[in-house]
């Protein structure tokens, strides 16, 4: 078994035994006329946009033809047709690689060149030119277990030396890719302990590295990178565990531009907003997730889970960002918004990579949420004001009936026809008839398991 391949099996084994896995389910519901109202006075949070994971996978795209590579980055970030129209990557710094002994370094490490790659290639390809870099494990002679894996926290006296190495990377990659990196996390789940690349640490060890080395040396290269953290494995419990003894700290909060979690606690209520964001005004990004149960499952009821997902995060959460955890799987799980098999060169396109796309494709970095409701709790409205245009609605019928919607547009002249695109069990972001809007209104039929995304 590969060391990706272990690193992957543990990854759920760990996650499943842990926390279990939520199968969602739809609630029953009648055939019903729904009002929704969109609150153009009401803005709320600026999207910076949607996203997935290459680490450990973007070497595999090589194994595949070159039409199927195609068709599989077009599905990933092409917007000009039906797919996830993701605006932003996701890398793994592979610093334990990169530096696997004080005063050794590996640039061309297949994990980071691998990255390279796939970041020159969306960019050349997509124009997407987004991307966090996030660090598993820093070099193992840093920390008290001297290994990459198995957690272990990084030694004191070598923080400035982990400053000074991610401050290299970063220069490395613009050096190499032309652009830098957007987002520099300080650590990848610094709240778990796992047999493949992981490293713990403490809020006050976080603090003390960021606000007295990680932010000076970011502050003094030149880069513009932005700092995130702690990208905790969940957000149960996150204000308390994570966010206010972070942010209470003055030092940590002046270096700390985004707070970020992953959504691996099924029980998380991501209706919930980040209370230690809102007191300091921090924004705060979902940067992964995904259905870690390990049977492949493409169907639109999988698809209608995330939708939920992401309503409740970008709405009830006010999260800025939201990322699936890899751009695809070839362990015929669902851990990959595509299901890759290089072996036969084919690839399943699971609903959950529409369902994404219905947001993702249409809602921009630059967007900004409004305040919307609904009169029926099965038909989930999440509204923005575009990045262009003026209207980008997504409606999700959870329920088990069809339903004509009246959506309403308060404080915007509205443009005369909206069009919408459908994704149900038989629809793959299918565009439809154009919509005529009347008085700032418009009546749509939205059926049962289905999500359709109206834009104008």
């Amino acid at each position: 078994m590969s060391t990706r391949i272990q690193r992957i099996v543990s990854r759920c084994l760990v996650y499943t035994m842990a926390l279990g896995f939520y199968i969602g389910t739809t609630t029953p519901s009648k055939a019903a006329n729904v009002s929704v109202n969109v609150d153009y006075t009401s803005p709320r949070q600026t999207i910076e946009g949607f996203g997935a994971s290459a680490t450990w996978v973007a070497n595999d795209i090589d194994s595949f033809s070159p039409a199927k590579q195609t068709q599989i980055f077009d599905l990933l970030y092409n917007t000009s047709q039906a797919g996830a129209g993701l605006s932003w990557v996701r890398v793994g710094s592979f610093l334990c690689d990169f530096n696997p002994s004080p005063g050794v370094f590996d640039w061309n490490h297949w994990g980071i060149q691998s990255g390279m790659r796939w970041l020159q290639r969306v960019n050349a390809a997509y124009g997407v030119n987004k991307y966090i870099v996030s660090t598993w494990s820093p070099p193992g002679w840093m920390k008290d277990n001297n290994s990459c894996t198995n957690g272990g926290h990084v030694r004191s006296q070598f923080y400035p030396d982990l400053a000074a190495l991610k401050i290299q990377w970063l220069r490395n990659a613009k050096t190499q890719l032309g652009f830098e990196a957007q987002v520099e996390s300080v650590q990848n789940e610094p709240n778990t302990r796992a047999n493949y690349d992981s490293c713990e640490w403490t809020t006050a060890e976080m603090s003390s590295f960021v606000a007295n080395h990680m932010q000076p040396a970011l502050a003094s290269s030149g880069l513009v990178s932005k700092l995130m953290l702690p990208e905790a494995s969940f957000y149960s419990n996150f204000d308390n565990s994570w966010g206010f003894p972070l942010l209470n700290d003055p030092g940590t909060r002046a270096a700390t531009a985004i707070v970020a979690t992953h959504g691996y606690g099924r029980t998380d209520n991501f209706s919930t907003p980040c209370a230690s964001c809102a007191q300091y005004n921090k924004p705060i990004w979902q940067t992964e997730d995904s259905n870690l149960d390990g049977k492949y499952n493409g169907s639109i009821d999988d698809g209608m889970t995330w939708s939920t997902e992401i309503n409740k995060a970008l709405n009830g959460g006010r999260f800025s960002a939201w990322f699936y955890w890899w751009v695809m799987t070839l362990q015929n799980d669902n851990q990959g918004l595509i299901n890759a098999n290089p072996s036969t060169d084919s690839f399943q396109v699971p609903k959950r990579l529409y369902v994404v796309g219905q947001f993702s494709r249409f809602i921009r970095p630059g967007s900004v949420m409004l305040a919307s409701t609904s009169s029926d709790s099965t038909l989930q409205v999440t509204a923005v004001r575009p990045a262009t245009g003026n209207v980008a609605i997504v409606l999700a019928n959870t329920g088990r009936n069809s339903h004509t919607v009246t959506v309403s547009l308060t404080g915007i002249t509205a443009p005369a026809t909206v069009t919408p695109y459908r994704t149900s069990a038989s629809e793959n972001q299918a565009q439809l008839a154009p919509i005529g809007v009347s008085a700032n209104s418009f009546t749509i039929t939205v059926p049962a398991k289905s999500v359709v995304t109206v834009v104008g």
